[in-house]
């Protein structure tokens, strides 16, 4: 199983923007965000910049109709990686930030894998993710 987050919302600029720690920075920088939540929010930034590699693909040469985005998903095996998410879930929850929570058995074809997470090329059904 592989699970991922995703969001939507407002940026500073009133655009809409995706990704849940994109969203999880725009709060860190907003005014409008509890010390203590901007706090949290650091603290797991800093904790998967230590323990979650950075893909070393995201992306294919383009071809005809096809899609050059890869979308990241989490093992269902990275508890820790997980409970950290939900950790950022709540917080961006508490401030109107949906995140979607999305599991899948056979989220594409593979390009990256690590311990914690594979990128992935998505197939048809999940092509709108990758927005």
């Amino acid at each position: 199983m592989f699970i991922r987050f995703t969001a939507e919302f407002k940026n500073e600029d009133g655009d809409v923007d995706t990704g849940v720690f994109q969203a999880a920075g725009f709060l860190r920088r907003s005014d409008k965000t509890y010390e203590y939540d901007k706090n949290h929010l650091l603290e797991l930034s800093d904790w998967f910049n230590q323990h979650l590699e950075k893909p070393t693909r995201f992306n294919k040469p383009s071809r005809k109709n096809g899609l050059n985005i890869s979308l990241s998903w989490f093992k269902s095996t990275a508890t820790e990686h997980l409970q950290k998410m939900y950790e950022m879930k709540q917080i961006l929850d508490k401030y109107e930030i949906e995140v979607t929570v999305i599991k899948r058995e056979n989220p594409g074809y593979i390009i990256y894998e690590d311990d914690y997470q594979v990128s992935t090329f998505p197939h048809g059904k999940d092509k709108h993710l990758a927005k």
